[in-house]
């Protein structure tokens, strides 16, 4: 079976550390959910957004550009992804929050980031089956 590797747009970005891949699903319920005085809860979910803390170590410069380039003020971007909700590789639009690089070598043409860390959060929410 062949390697999948996450995309942004049309960038095929390297392969993420192996713990660069984080779930991080998002539930918002109604504003007056919450617990009776017996502990039963009142309210309920209104829809889960799916969510992925993304993180790459030792990236070359010109990778941390060009994905910056495809994620970086856009209202939204093509995301091919694994979903670990269907456990399947598909691409659906997402939104990047708090980027964060830092470099460690600013040598001409070796340019090197120690990281490049963000949040990749689905412009739809999950379509839950129950």
């Amino acid at each position: 079976m062949a390697q999948q590797y996450l995309k942004f747009n049309d960038y095929t970005a390297p392969m993420v550390d192996e713990d660069g891949y984080q779930v991080a699903e998002a539930v918002t319920s109604v504003s007056n959910r919450g617990r009776t005085m017996r502990g039963d809860m009142k309210g309920g979910v209104l829809f889960t957004v799916e969510a992925y803390n993304l993180k790459w170590t030792n990236i070359s410069a010109k990778d941390v550009a060009e994905i910056k380039k495809r994620i970086l003020g856009k209202q939204q971007f093509d995301f091919y992804h694994f979903n670990s909700y269907t456990a399947q590789w598909e691409t659906n639009p997402f939104i990047a929050n708090n980027i964060s690089s830092s470099y460690y070598s600013l040598v001409d043409g070796h340019e090197m980031a120690n990281e490049l860390s963000f949040q990749v959060t689905s412009v739809n929410p999950l379509d839950i089956k129950e």
